[in-house]
């Protein structure tokens, strides 16, 4: 878990790694240089599976992964950010799934989004199989970083890149995915809160349109036919649409005609200011969570925060 100046969450955080139903295990807390009480927070939990390291300086979330990474002695890494939080059965869900898979090397699961005081905006079921995730990431990461476990020999080795302030983790995934198998588990284990000061709200996904744009391009280029060419240029103009230049995307919705394209293609002329509400809104995931049952996540997520 890196955490910078989040001791408000990450408290609650903690508290659900150490409740996990599984309790052999290392848990590595890395202070990124908080100017905060982080260190005085952590040693009030008198746990001595806590190994609290902090760095001297605030160098962000890659490098204080990466500080991780050589320090943790175990052969498998369970990643959490520090306001995200971790059903009591995540772990071992997740070790006998590899128990039972041995041929997966990252594996996370489904996730519940909120807001404080513990309001559920939405459950997102992201694709389970390794060719579905595989295939998404030429657009977003449906790798929750929260609920991710995988094997530390392989992410010590590629590396998290020290560059990237967010998304680092959509970048790993993305860079490495021809030398890994994924897989989501299809259930609930980790409840993501969204919150106005995060670097995923506050960051800028620029650095994402920089390592997705240019073999999209050059996989555009590169078609030998019509099914391909319409993919890849429906896949720029979604990349455009959501990280780059709206202008550019409907250049590429044109040609790529399906309804779906054509109602982005039509949010697109809307204000500037309107559009980021539009997309910051996440409404086809909310729309979606209409047909689920909350009640019984909402009752775990008031368990959590208890």
């Amino acid at each position: 878990m890196p955490v910078f100046n989040r001791s408000k969450y990450a408290e609650k955080s903690i508290r659900s790694i150490l409740n996990q139903t599984c309790k052999d295990f290392e848990f590595l807390i890395i202070d990124d240089g908080s100017t905060e009480n982080t260190e005085e927070m952590v040693s009030s939990f008198k746990d001595s599976r806590i190994v609290y390291k902090k760095l001297d300086k605030n160098k962000g979330t890659a490098a204080a992964l990466n500080f991780g990474l050589k320090s943790a002695k175990g052969d498998w890494i369970a990643r959490i950010d520090s306001d995200d939080l971790n059903t009591a059965d995540r772990l071992e869900t997740q070790i006998k799934f590899l128990e039972d898979n041995p041929e997966y090397d990252v594996v996370s699961s489904w996730s519940v989004y909120f807001k404080d005081p513990g309001k559920i905006l939405f459950l997102l079921k992201e694709p389970v199989e390794h060719k579905e995730i595989y295939k998404y990431l030429n657009l977003h990461n449906p790798i929750n970083q929260s609920g991710v476990i995988y094997r530390k020999k392989i992410i010590k080795k590629e590396g998290y890149n020290e560059n990237y302030l967010n998304n680092e983790d959509f970048e790993l995934f993305y860079r490495i995915r021809d030398k890994v198998r994924f897989y989501n588990i299809p259930k609930f284990l980790v409840y993501t809160r969204v919150t106005k000061d995060s670097l995923s709200y506050t960051g800028t996904n620029k650095n994402i349109y920089d390592f997705l744009f240019p073999p999209a391009f050059k996989n555009l280029m590169d078609s030998q036919t019509k099914g391909k060419s319409f993919f890849w240029a429906s896949n720029i103009a979604w990349i455009n649409y959501f990280y780059g230049n709206r202008k550019d995307s409907r250049g590429y919705f044109s040609n790529s005609f399906s309804i779906r394209n054509l109602l982005a293609y039509l949010t697109t002329l809307l204000p500037e200011k309107l559009f980021n509400k539009f997309l910051n809104s996440r409404l086809k995931y909310r729309f979606k969570a209409l047909f689920y049952g909350k009640r019984f996540y909402r009752n775990e997520l008031k368990k959590l925060l208890a």
